[in-house]
């Protein structure tokens, strides 16, 4: 097993990965204008590719004996389908009405580029995802070797979407790559959609029109998806562009998007302004959090529609050990769920609770959460007097749980946790 060369290394890791919650506007600013990507969100390729590893010193005593895990699919393509035709016909528009400036016309040649690369692969996993798949896979296989030894059965279960089937595909390739004796079943099935994606009533009110909190989000998203700053770069007059703010929150979606796809060699944010970088970055995420987070102005109801799959996650982690069944058990589904899924079991960067856009954007950020290839691993481990400890790791990074207090750094006893998150399924 893996493990960093001291304790302080971990806990350096362990603090940088967990800091990320809880940053003043200016910090945040910063963040998003060192790496614009980050502006995406939910689109952020996912970061860790080669970095040191983060588990803390597994007690002595203590060895492997279950892994539970959720991964969101890889970097895609955007899920619009539309989306360049309809950004480049509102340029060719306005360049008709002598409207659209030089760099306008450069940044609609962009998008038209951008387009003809993506066309026929909307919501489609790029090479990029696969990538990034098989990389979690094999570094899953190097910090807990024992758990994929000749033999073993490692079960999988996965979202209808090829995007996601995909992504399994790219894991469990590395895996019989690694070790061809593995025994691996693949499963894609409606029946597990009841927890792999699973949408309650409540989650889908917050969607409805008439939702309670979306007439002053509405009204504060106009105002930062505007971009006037962008926008008079690229338009004569930007008032006379209707939904400007529309379109430049389009325009920030391809720009996010690039990202995620390997043969694109073009970039749109030089053209946009850091605080409309920022702006854009902030108004979105607060709609995830809203929607997915603790929100206390959505009452948490995103997160409780995550309840099926803790319990999923509860019920095969006894019984496997009990030793009914496999030590690994995989899940691969959508951002959305694991946005969910971490704010219900209270991780540490997603379990904050406020309200409003402006304390929301300080404390929870999406793309430390769920960015491309988001995943979430359970490790239960067991010493010879059959005490069973855990540690939760977000994108291969420790996380604390709620206000729960660790048998030793980076680690819980398995049965404060199940009883904690047994506490969830109720609330």
């Amino acid at each position: 097993m893996i493990k960093p060369k001291n304790l302080l290394l971990w806990l350096s890791m362990a603090t940088a990965a967990l800091s990320a919650s809880a940053l003043t506007d200016n910090q945040m600013r910063d963040e998003i204008a060192a790496c614009p990507e980050k502006s995406g969100g939910i689109f952020y390729a996912y970061p860790y590719l080669n970095t040191p590893d983060s588990l803390a010193p597994v007690p002595a005593g203590f060895e492997p004996v279950y892994i539970s895990h959720y991964g969101r699919h890889g970097s895609r393509w955007h899920t619009t389908k539309d989306l360049h035709k309809n950004i480049v016909k509102e340029f060719e528009k306005q360049k008709a009405a002598g409207n659209l400036t030089p760099t306008g016309e450069e940044v609609m040649e962009i998008v038209r580029i951008c387009g003809e690369n993506a066309e026929g692969h909307s919501g489609e996993l790029t090479r990029l995802g696969e990538r990034q798949h098989k990389a979690i896979a094999s570094r899953m296989m190097n910090r807990f070797p024992t758990l994929f030894e000749a033999g073993d059965s490692i079960v999988m279960r996965c979202s209808l979407e090829p995007r996601c089937i995909i992504s399994m595909a790219a894991f469990s390739e590395e895996l019989k790559e690694r070790n061809p004796a593995l025994v691996v079943e693949r499963h894609s099935t409606p029946g597990d959609q009841s927890f792999i994606r699973y949408h309650s009533p409540e989650a889908r009110a917050i969607y409805n029109d008439p939702a309670p909190w979306r007439a002053g989000y509405e009204q504060a998203r106009d105002s930062l998806f505007a971009s006037k700053a962008t926008a008079s770069k690229l338009f004569v007059n930007p008032d006379k562009v209707k939904k400007l703010p529309k379109l430049m929150s389009q325009l920030h979606n391809v720009a996010i998007s690039i990202q995620n796809i390997d043969n694109l060699d073009v970039d749109l944010f030089p053209y946009f302004d850091k605080e409309d970088i920022y702006n854009l970055w902030k108004a979105e995420d607060q709609k995830m959090y809203l929607r997915h987070g603790n929100s206390l102005d959505t009452n948490g109801d995103g997160p409780k529609s995550s309840r099926s799959l803790l319990k999923d996650i509860l019920d095969r982690t006894d019984e496997s050990l009990a030793g009914k069944r496999t030590h690994v058990d995989l899940r691969f589904g959508h951002d959305l769920y694991l946005l969910r899924l971490s704010a219900l079991m209270r991780l540490g960067i997603a379990k904050a609770e406020t309200r409003g856009i402006d304390a929301a954007s300080r404390v929870w950020q999406s793309y430390n959460i769920t960015p491309m290839a988001a995943n979430l691993q359970l490790i239960v481990f067991r010493n010879a007097a059959g005490e069973e400890i855990a540690t939760v790791r977000l994108n291969e990074r420790p996380q604390t749980v709620g206000e729960l207090t660790e048998y030793a750094p980076g680690y819980y006893r398995w049965a404060d946790l199940r009883n904690f998150w047994e506490g969830k399924l109720r609330d």
